[in-house]
């Protein structure tokens, strides 16, 4: 059965995911033969694909937020002179951006990749999609603000934006980080008969591959939009002044847009929470790989010149994007130039690295390299000097393209020279390389372009300007022209051949006949030089491929047909040493195409295995590159004699022609006879062809042990050939086997269910009864508790009675006794009270006896002294009288409140009465007294309770009523208490009232109690 007979259910690999169970056009796809199609094919899975859209939506946003946060950053920068003024100023505010950005990818990339996993991971505190989700959010909130700043803070807008662009970049990290933590989950399970017919294809590899390409491919799309973007932003600002100041604002507003689609895609998308492998830091394989014995350079020793070259064009188109900014305000462009530049450059690159293969198909890739990257070097060269922007546009997009085509083909030729087991490790370590160049490029191309800044040369009409930008273009251009003739230089695999005649020969290439495999069958071709081992390859291949069932054809060229026999003894016989090259080729491509008309197409027809020792590819390589002949043209006649029949697999087994040379048993023929020369020409020959098409050659290092060199021909064709009958037999054999395996364990996992369904049921039918047991034994003691309860309820309240009772009891003989202690208090009280009756009667009378004497020497000394005053008093009042003053006014009698502070006034001296058992001494008369002064007679009523006739007259002065105040007397009047003032003067805080405050003081016991105390219910002063 051949590939087109076989039905798609066959062909496809059935996965156990419910999701994808019954699609077989997805499963189909799993099973491709070429790595380009199991890259599309994991498309074909809805959650897979729900999270490469939010990939796009999310990457594409992330290339319009850097591109817009540029501007901004530039605009405000500008203003506000925050990096200096002029070109250099702005220089230097890209490099801040681009630093900014590249600073975050490498912190959270590279440097924090492990604690960033350990948190994302499924036993971390982060949950991937909600990690995602909240990065895009964070994004959108960013993007929304970010154009206001320029109007909210001026001066602080570009360290903000600075921010800004750090923490998307910081949460670009943290999205990819989840992303590639999560995305494995995804992939389709193992089929259900496993690697029993066919080995597993390597999903893994192939996501890796699909999110490289997406990353690259949002770049040119993102500056698309951009572009639409800030057109819509400028019609707009036509009739809205705010989107003309800010002709990136609008790219903001659809940055947020784009991750606000992210957010919703992710929303519906379920991710396992399943281990995965960790996910990659981009500079894991920065360090290349080596081996001891040399073989980490390939296997002629160009793989680091290959790297560089990649790593170099690279750098340029990064450094070109970086300056673009300002290259296209240089031009007179503005926002709307910018995108165009960077969608030139950024888009001309993937349509170079998609065409690649088909530019100049015949031409030596190693020479294509060389020519692409001087093409990059000129084109870089001419956008810095030319002044119009449309031709520099142009000139981006053939720089863009150029650099695409030496990217692919330097990849292509890395790949070739690289063994399988090794390819892996050598296109980490190129990728590695390749950004690390993106990212010095990017970051010093802005940085140059201040260093040098703006210069102008004018001779008479000669005017060369141009700034800082152009001529970091130019510089870029011109380091690639060194790089391109070193890499021709060490790699040229055309040694001897002008340059110009294999160019020549490629684009003079012509109306080939279309080339195509067989529809169907399945076409083999064994390449390489003499001694690589081919035929012990074409047997071991042929039964291995007979063991699987197919229908093996083995031929071989020259002499595969009677004619060929003929022709092979001419071609390879010493005796035709004569022959001229020409008529070589010439008799090879009549040996060919008898060969295919009468052998191979008849087997491939019938759907036959064909294995061909040698096919065109030998007619391009011994007498287009060995001979000195045009490959084109052998390669035209060729596919001309074949009628473009191509085979499905060519392997190339590469081997040194020293160690070929080695391997010769018996006499060399006529080619094998070919000096080193010749056979090196050769070997690049062969080399140059599959690197030209390397999905459809499978090159093998033939130097190593035959079975060696076999698994790896089988490794491939594994996932190449189309399945025999016997194949497909074992393949349904194979899923009957594993869905009789799944349906038996399918029937043991229901019978253990069921036991474990009737072993829980028992358990809950016994837990059920010890339930209902526990549930009457609680109700027995809940009986026995109450009735406990009662009883003891019962004994609380006879308790409580008695107690009741007793406390009943002691209240009333409290009581009695409280009365008792009162009568007797009450009568201890009484007693006391009359006793101090008593003692205040005999008190009061020692003191009203003590007053009264008291009185009686106070009037006898007041009688002496005014006898003695009278006579000066009568004559001080006469001259009072006569030097008084007529106009004397009579003083009004000061207010004083209880609060207000007054002068203090001494108090005056009492002369103390003399003790009620001693006789009082009265004053001696002075001698010049003309008669002794007569005491006034005491009054007989001494108990008057008015202390005014208690005080002998004179002692105060006398206020003669009938005196007549004359006018010149002056009245003097004592202070008034304030009638307003409701209270008395407030105590101060330090007086504390004491039970000494209600005693009687000495002057109320000698002038007797105030009307006050009477009021304050006999308190006394305070």
């Amino acid at each position: 059965m051949t590939r087109a007979e076989q039905p798609a259910e066959q062909q496809a690999v059935v996965s156990t995911v419910s999701e994808t169970a019954s699609d077989s056009d997805t499963s189909d796809a799993l099973a491709a033969d070429s790595r380009e199609r199991a890259v599309r094919a994991l498309l074909r899975f809805p959650p897979l694909r729900r999270l490469w859209s939010a990939q796009v939506a999310g990457g594409v946003g992330d290339t319009v937020a850097v591109l817009v946060l540029l501007l901004l950053t530039l605009q405000a920068a500008v203003a506000a002179g925050s990096f200096g003024s002029g070109y250099r100023g702005a220089a230097f505010a890209v490099a801040a951006v681009l630093g900014a950005r590249i600073l975050a990818t490498l912190l959270f990339g590279a440097v924090l990749l492990g604690p960033l996993t350990s948190l994302t991971s499924p036993k971390g505190p982060l949950d991937r999609r909600w990690t995602m989700i909240g990065a895009d959010v964070l994004r959108v909130a960013l993007l929304v603000v970010a154009p206001l700043w320029i109007d909210w803070t001026p001066d602080n807008a570009p360290a903000i934006l600075l921010v800004t662009v750090f923490v998307t970049g910081v949460a670009e990290r943290f999205w990819t980080v989840a992303r590639d933590g999560a995305a494995p989950a995804l992939l389709p399970a193992p089929p259900l008969e496993g690697a029993a017919v066919r080995p597993l294809p390597d999903h893994l590899d192939a996501l890796r591959r699909l999110w490289l390409r997406t990353g690259f491919a949002v770049i040119p799309a993102g500056a698309a939009v951009l572009l639409v973007a800030t057109l819509i932003g400028n019609l707009l600002g036509s009739g809205i002044e705010w989107f003309s100041v800010h002709q990136a604002a609008l790219g903001s507003y659809v940055a947020a847009g784009l991750f606000a689609a992210s957010v919703s895609t992710l929303y519906f998308v379920e991710l396992p929470g399943s281990l995965t492998p960790r996910p990659r830091s981009p500079l894991e394989g920065l360090r290349r790989p080596s081996v001891g014995n040399g073989l980490g350079k390939g296997r002629t020793g160009a793989i680091p010149l290959f790297v560089l070259a990649c790593a170099a064009v690279a750098g340029a188109i990064a450094s070109a994007t970086a300056v673009s900014v300002l290259h296209a305000f240089d031009l007179g462009g503005g926002p709307a130039a910018f995108a165009l530049l960077v969608l030139a450059l950024t888009g001309g690159t993937g349509l170079g690295i998609r065409r690649a293969a088909a530019v100049l198909p015949t031409l030596s890739r190693r020479r294509l390299l060389s020519l692409a990257l001087a093409v990059t070097g000129v084109a870089l060269l001419a956008m810095g000097l030319v002044p119009d922007t449309a031709t520099v546009l142009l000139i981006a997009l053939i720089a863009g393209l150029a650099a695409g085509v030496a990217a692919s083909t330097g990849h292509a030729l890395i790949e070739q020279e690289a063994e399988d087991s090794r390819r892996a490790r050598i296109t980490e370590h190129l990728q590695a390389v390749v950004r690390v160049a993106i990212g010095l490029g990017a970051l010093a191309a802005p940085l140059l372009s201040a260093a040098i800044g703006p210069h102008r040369l004018a001779s008479g009409d000669f005017v060369f300007a141009h700034g800082g930008a152009a001529f970091t273009l130019m510089l870029a251009g011109a380091l690639l022209l060194p790089v391109a003739a070193l890499v021709l230089a060490k790699t040229d695999d055309r040694a001897g051949v002008p340059l110009r005649r294999d160019l020549g020969d490629a684009l003079r290439r012509g109306s080939d006949p279309a080339q195509a495999p067989a529809a169907t069958g399945f076409f083999i071709a064994i390449e390489g030089g003499d001694g690589a081992g081919k035929s012990t390859q074409v047997e071991a291949l042929a039964e291995w491929i007979r063991a699987k069932g197919h229908e093996v054809v083995v031929t071989r060229e020259p002499g595969a047909t009677p004619i060929g026999k003929r022709l092979r003894s001419i071609l390879l016989d010493i005796s035709s040493e004569g022959l001229s090259n020409r008529a070589e080729a010439l008799l090879y491509a009549a040996d060919r195409a008898e060969h295919v008309s009468s052998v191979v197409r008849p087997a491939l027809e019938r759907g036959a295995i064909v294995i061909s020792d040698r096919y065109i590819d030998s007619s391009v390589a011994y007498q287009g590159a060995g001979r000195d002949l045009s490959p084109t043209e052998i390669a035209r006649i060729s596919r001309w004699a074949t009628d473009g029949l191509v085979p499905h697999l060519t392997v190339l087994l590469d081997v040194l022609p020293e160690t070929a040379r080695e391997r010769f048993t018996e006499a060399p023929d006529r080619l094998e006879s070919e000096p080193a020369e010749f056979h090196q020409r050769v070997r690049a020959g062969f080399l140059t062809l599959a690197a030209a098409d390397p999905g459809r050659y499978l090159v093998v290092d033939a130097g190593q042990e035959p079975g060696s060199v076999a698994t790896v021909v089988r490794h491939r064709l594994d996932r190449m050939l189309p399945l025999s009958d016997a194949e497909v037999k074992a393949q349904a054999e194979a899923r009957r086997a594993a869905e009789e395996e799944a349906r038996r364990r399918a029937e043991e996992e229901a019978a253990r269910k069921a036991e474990k369904e009737r072993i829980e049921r028992e358990r809950q039918e016994q837990l059920a009864k010890l339930r209902a047991e526990e549930e009457e034994r609680k109700r027995h003691e809940l009986e026995e508790a109450r009735q406990r309860e009662a009883e003891r309820q019962a004994e609380d309240a006879r308790r409580r009675a008695e107690e009741a009772q007793r406390r009943a009891e002691d209240e009333r003989r409290r009581r009695e006794a409280e009365e008792k202690t009162r009568q007797a208090e009450e009568e201890r009280r009484r007693r006391q009270a009359e006793e101090e009756a008593r003692l205040r009667a005999e008190a009061e009378e020692r003191r009203l006896d003590k007053q009264r004497k008291a009185e009686e020497a106070l009037t006898r000394a007041e009688e002496a002294r005014r006898s003695a005053e009278a006579a000066a008093a009568a004559s001080a009042s006469a001259s009072k009288s006569a030097s008084a003053s007529a106009n004397d006014l009579t003083v009004a009698t000061p207010v004083v409140r209880p609060d207000d502070v007054t002068q203090e006034v001494s108090a005056p001296v009492t002369p103390s009465a003399p003790a009620a058992d001693e006789t009082a001494v009265l004053p001696r008369v002075p001698a010049d007294a003309e008669e002794t002064a007569v005491l006034p007679p005491v009054r007989d009523d001494a108990r008057d309770t008015d202390a005014s006739n208690r005080v002998p007259p004179g002692i105060f002065r006398d206020e003669a009523p009938n005196a007549g105040a004359g006018e010149n007397d002056r009245t003097r009047e004592l202070p008034q208490v304030d009638p307003d003032s409701a209270r008395g003067r407030r105590r101060s805080d330090w007086a504390e009232e004491t039970p000494l405050d209600d005693l009687p003081t000495l002057a109320d016991e000698l002038l007797g109690p105030h009307d006050e105390d009477d009021n304050d219910g006999g308190r006394g002063r305070r």
